[in-house]
């Protein structure tokens, strides 16, 4: 099943494949998480052998996940992950590091796969991409800290600034704690950063609730709020830009329209994109893209959807 969700993966697939691998996906959760966990390796696997010296064949997708598990990173006996894992990669100026936390919850019949209690942090020039076991992706900012709090709950606690793409679990929102206040959201993207008594939010999608001792307040898509002091602020429109300017080369989507897919494409690669069949703009996205070429971007996008893609003449057109 491996080597079908990997010719998927890359649109090489026919339709009847594609067809018997969403049948596979639907028949049990464990086959859904298996699917999920194959992909992220397989696209783990592809970043590490970018760039590399290799023959001209194109490596398997069982090569592929056993390359990628060959390098997943260890942490040490404090829980904490090792600051330079041989899979980080140097992007400008910034020290860019993929981190995918796969350990088992120690209760079998907890309902969050893959999801345990590991530490990231970065220094003053390093940014890290967190990938959790249920399918959410964080962009921790520089001179940042991210915990993830082991318990039946989707929890983690915030230092520092991050950018947030949240897998849409209704039974177990994620709460995120700072010691400014809390956030709980369902499923959606946000920017959040915490420094102290000290909090800002910027919602890009969905809604997120910011919470503190001393009130509470929902806080929706184009709107901003904070905490200074313990006190909640009103949410006001904020700035008109998709997501914060400071993730680098970085897209991460759950399950987001092909619309705002296509805004954010533009803004980042610079490139108009143009969607020339006004069915597909409301058909939902779910990926993360780090330091990858728009082509390869187009891609995975085109191939998700079934779609047609072109990239020619500095500009891109997705249709049917």
């Amino acid at each position: 099943m491996d080597e079908l969700i990997d010719r998927a993966r890359r649109g090489e697939a026919s339709d009847d494949e594609l067809a018997r691998l969403d049948a596979w996906r639907r028949t049990t959760a464990a086959n859904e998480r298996h699917y999920r966990e194959t992909v992220r390796l397989l696209d783990a696997g592809r970043s590490l052998v970018h760039g590399e010296q290799h023959d001209a064949s194109r490596p398997t997708a069982a090569q592929l996940i056993a390359r990628t598990a060959s390098r997943t990173p260890r942490l040490d006996r404090g829980g904490h992950m090792r600051r330079w894992a041989p899979w980080a990669i140097a992007a400008a100026a910034a020290a860019v590091a993929v981190v995918s936390i796969r350990s088992r919850p120690s209760d079998p019949d907890d309902a969050i796969p893959g999801w345990g209690a590991t530490e990231v942090v970065t220094g003053a020039t390093e940014l890290a991409t967190v990938q959790l076991g249920e399918g959410s992706v964080v962009r921790l900012a520089p001179s940042s800290r991210l915990r993830v709090l082991a318990g039946r709950e989707r929890a983690v606690s915030l230092e520092g600034r991050a950018f947030f793409a949240v897998q849409r679990m209704p039974n177990h929102p994620l709460r995120v704690h700072t010691a400014a206040g809390d956030a709980r959201v369902l499923g959606t993207r946000f920017e959040l950063a915490a420094n102290g008594d000290a909090l800002d939010l910027r919602v890009v999608e969905g809604r997120v609730a910011l919470s503190t001792p001393r009130g509470r307040i929902e806080v929706a898509a184009g709107e901003a709020s904070g905490v200074r002091n313990g006190a909640v602020s009103r949410p006001t429109v904020a700035p008109p830009v998709p997501v914060a300017t400071w993730v680098g080369t970085f897209l991460a989507f759950q399950a987001t329209p092909l619309r705002e897919v296509a805004r954010e494409i533009e803004r980042v690669y610079k490139t108009p994109v143009t969607i020339a069949d006004s069915t597909l703009a409301a058909e939902t996205i779910t990926a993360t893209f780090t330091d990858r070429p728009i082509g390869e971007v187009v891609n995975v996008v085109c191939s998700v959807l079934n779609a047609k893609c072109d990239v020619q003449g500095g500009r891109v057109r997705i249709d049917r």
